[in-house]
C-alpha cells in the first residue's frame, strides 16, 4: 500500500485546481473584452496571431506539472525495509522531588510545574540518551526504567502527584541511591561500559532528615565511588514561601503550619545541593554541576550543554522500518513537463505567404519587395 510521508500538505493537491479556476476566468474575462469591441471580424482580426489549441494545450502541461508537483510534495511512499538503527548518548537517571514542598509557588505556576517544564524542555533536546524516571518524596522508586522512547518518560512525568506518594518529606540519600542502583546495574553495566552515567536531581534541595543530611552525603559518595556524576536543578528561591495545602478538587486549604502553629517556609538549599555535586564529582569541584532555577531564565538550554560534552559511546543497535521514496517518480515528470512548457507558444506558426497577404497599416496588402524594405 502507499503512504505519504507528509499527509500534512495535502492542501497542495488544489493548486492545480485553483490554477484551472484562474485560466477558465481569464479566458471569460478575454471574451467579455473582445465582445466589447463590438466588430467580430475585427475581433477575430486582432485574435488571429493567437493559436487557441496552443494556449489550451499549454495550461493543461502547466496544470499536469502542478499535479505532480504536488504529489510529489506529499512524498508517496511504497515498500519497507528493516534498516539498523545506532545510537550514541548517555544514560541519565532523573530523580524528581514530588514532596509537597514542591508545591510551594515562590516560582510561578509551582514549583512542581516549573520543574516539569524545565525538563519537558530538557527531553525536547537530548538525542541518543537514555532516560530514567526516578520519583521520591520520603521514599523513591522506579517510575520508568532506561529507555530512549522520551514519549514514555513524558507520559510518565505528567502523571506525577504529590498526594499519590505513600510517606511525606524529602529524602535525598534514597533517590541517590535509587538512581545509582539503576545506572550501575550488573547487566546494564556489562552491556554498556564505558558510557557516562549521570544522576539528575531535579529538586527544593530540603532534605527534612534527622541526620542534616549526612545520609545524602554518603549516598553522593558511593555514587561518586561507582562512576555515576551528580548534576542538580535547584527549583525555588532563598526566600521561601509557604507550603500550601490543597483537598481532593485541588482547592487551595491554607497553609502547613508548625506545632506553634505558624505557617511552614520552604527555602531553596543551593548550598546542600553544590555540596552533594562534588562528592560526587571530587575530580572537577568547579566543575558546574548546580543550575538554580527562579522562574525567570531557563536553565534545560545551559544543563543540555553541560550533557552534551560528556563522553557519549554506542547505546543500542535496533530495527526500524525504512519506507521507500516514489516521490521522484512524480517530481521529474513534473520538471520535464515544465521545460516542455517552456517550449510550447501560444503563437500562430507564421508562414511567408501567410505574411504577405497580411494587411499592411494603410490597408494596402505588402509587397514581398516592401518586406524587404522593412526588414532592411
Amino acid at each position: 500500500m502507499i503512504r505519504w510521508g507528509h499527509p500534512d500538505l495535502w492542501w497542495a493537491l488544489l493548486v492545480p485546481v485553483v490554477a484551472a479556476g484562474l485560466w477558465a476566468w481569464g479566458a471569460a474575462a478575454r471574451r467579455r473584452k473582445l465582445a466589447r469591441v463590438g466588430n467580430a471580424a475585427l475581433a477575430a482580426q486582432l485574435t488571429s496571431a493567437v493559436s487557441k489549441p496552443r494556449r489550451l494545450l499549454k495550461q493543461l502541461v502547466t496544470g499536469l506539472a502542478l499535479l505532480l508537483a504536488a504529489i510529489a510534495l506529499v512524498r508517496p511512499q511504497h515498500g519497507q525495509r528493516p534498516m539498523p538503527l545506532k545510537q550514541t548518548g548517555i544514560d541519565i537517571a532523573v530523580a524528581f522531588d514530588i514532596s509537597k514542598s514542591m508545591l510551594a509557588r515562590d516560582v510561578q505556576p509551582s514549583r512542581l510545574e516549573a520543574a516539569r517544564t524545565q525538563l519537558r524542555q530538557l527531553l525536547q533536546t537530548l538525542q541518543g540518551d537514555r532516560i530514567a524516571l526516578v520519583p521520591f518524596a520520603g521514599v523513591a522508586f522506579t517510575q520508568s526504567p532506561l529507555t530512549a522512547d522520551e514519549s514514555a518518560v513524558r507520559l510518565y512525568l505528567d502523571s506525577l502527584d504529590p498526594a499519590n506518594m505513600p510517606i511525606g518529606g524529602t529524602n535525598l540519600a534514597m533517590a541517590i541511591e535509587e538512581g545509582t542502583k539503576l545506572l550501575t546495574s550488573r547487566e546494564d553495566k556489562a552491556e554498556h561500559r564505558g558510557r557516562s552515567r549521570v544522576l539528575l536531581l531535579i529538586t527544593d534541595g530540603e532534605d527534612v532528615a534527622s541526620d542534616a543530611g549526612e545520609a545524602a552525603r554518603a549516598a553522593a559518595k558511593k555514587a561518586a565511588d561507582a562512576g555515576v556524576r551528580l548534576f542538580a536543578v535547584g527549583v525555588g528561591t532563598r526566600l521561601g514561601e509557604p507550603i500550601p495545602l490543597f483537598d481532593e478538587q485541588g482547592n487551595h486549604q491554607g497553609y502547613q503550619k508548625d506545632s506553634e502553629g505558624k505557617p511552614i517556609y520552604s527555602k531553596l538549599n543551593v548550598a546542600l545541593l553544590e555540596e552533594l555535586a562534588r562528592l560526587a564529582d571530587p575530580e572537577k569541584p568547579d566543575a558546574q554541576r548546580v543550575f538554580q532555577y527562579d522562574g525567570t531564565e531557563p536553565v534545560s538550554p545551559r544543563l543540555a550543554a553541560e550533557l552534551g560534552g560528556l563522553q557519549k559511546t554506542a547505546m543500542e543497535s535496533m530495527l526500524r522500518n525504512a519506507y521507500g521514496e516514489k516521490f521522484q517518480y512524480a517530481l521529474l515528470p513534473a520538471l520535464l513537463l515544465l521545460l516542455l512548457d517552456l517550449a510550447i507558444g501560444e503563437r500562430r506558426a507564421r508562414t511567408t505567404a501567410a505574411a504577405a497577404r497580411e494587411p499592411a497599416a494603410d490597408g494596402r496588402r505588402r509587397r514581398p519587395r516592401e518586406e524587404k524594405a522593412d526588414a532592411a
